[in-house]
């Protein structure tokens, strides 16, 4: 059967097979630098606003698969030296939000009881674990960035869809977005710095940034439409909630 010649040959030697460029540690710590801060920000402002509002700041399913990510790079899977100090710092930070999803996740799900949203998430988190060490291992990823990478899309993705199921900008806030979106955007740099061979970061970089620009966009017009100041702090619990869809 003929068939028109391919227009992109394979790759002579498997991308994933390459080890890491040698950075100059100022230009590794200015790019990761950010990113370990942002995500920090991230963390930290999500755990005060959830315990505002009483919403997980946060979507629920990707706590446990974020938390299952930190802790199997962090105590299971051989990482490198850094990249294990980091995730554990990570780690004990949520240990917090996923104390808070655990007591208030269930509740953007009302047609699940709060015991068999947390037997779900209890069993997602276990899954992930062991995706997350299985697939770490298949692209010999020690330093968790094919597989950070990879969770962060759904990740930026679910911020866009409890936007949605809400309805309402209760559990989120202006501050959680942007220290997320900075996050991404500085460890995209940091694995283009590291990897500049590796062809699946110009797709997954560009997409999850993108969501979470559009999460700020969308973010921004649900707290103008609410009458809110969108840089304002909530201090107290609001009656903003929408019910949220099933």
């Amino acid at each position: 059967m003929w068939l028109p010649p391919f227009l992109i040959p394979m790759s002579e030697v498997a991308p994933v097979t390459v080890g890491p460029a040698d950075v100059a540690d100022w230009l590794f710590w200015s790019l990761a630098g950010p990113t370990v801060l942002g995500w920090m920000a991230t963390y930290l402002l999500a755990i005060r606003q959830t315990a505002v509002d009483g919403r997980t700041g946060i979507p629920a399913y990707m706590v446990a698969v974020n938390f299952a990510w930190e802790f199997s790079l962090a105590f299971l899977l051989e990482q490198t030296p850094t990249q294990r100090q980091i995730n554990f710092v990570w780690v004990v930070v949520n240990v917090f939000l996923l104390y808070q999803m655990l007591r208030y996740g269930h509740r953007d799900y009302p047609l699940w009881s709060p015991r068999a949203f947390r037997a779900a998430m209890v069993g997602l988190l276990c899954w992930a674990a062991l995706m997350v060490m299985a697939g770490a291992n298949e692209f010999h990823d020690l330093d968790g960035m094919y597989i950070g990478m990879i969770i962060n899309v759904p990740l930026s993705a679910a911020f866009i869809l409890m936007l949605r199921r809400r309805d309402s900008s209760v559990g989120q806030s202006m501050y959680i977005a942007v220290a997320k979106c900075v996050a991404s955007l500085f460890a995209g740099f940091t694995g283009f710095a590291l990897y500049p061979s590796r062809l699946l970061f110009l797709v997954v970089v560009p997409t999850m940034v993108a969501l979470d620009i559009a999460y700020i966009v969308l973010l921004y017009r649900q707290l103008r439409a609410e009458g809110r100041s969108p840089w304002a702090f909530r201090t107290r619990r609001e009656p903003v909630e929408s019910v949220s869809r099933s």
